[in-house]
């Protein structure tokens, strides 16, 4: 799994989830996904992480566009697991 602007489907910079595969993977399920290969982290320990509220993770896996901060930080926890 990899958070990448490096994609056809990432737009004006915006990051993109890819699975294990390089398939494309929509927000609510990549976010999810990333936090079980971080070692299953609730919600709240990933937003401490991000630096943003519980509320705010809970959000994005509800369907809610997180920020391309969020998910360049969310690459850099993935790629240094």
């Amino acid at each position: 799994m990899r958070i990448t602007i490096d994609h056809s489907a990432s737009s004006y910079g915006m990051p993109v989830i890819l699975d294990d595969a390089g398939r494309l993977m929509d927000y609510a399920p990549g976010i999810r996904a990333a936090r079980a290969k971080l070692g299953d982290l609730t919600a709240a320990q990933l937003a401490e992480q991000l630096g943003v509220s519980e509320r705010t993770v809970n959000g994005w896996e509800q369907g809610r566009m997180p920020t391309a901060q969020a998910l360049n930080m969310l690459g850099k926890l993935l790629r240094g697991r």
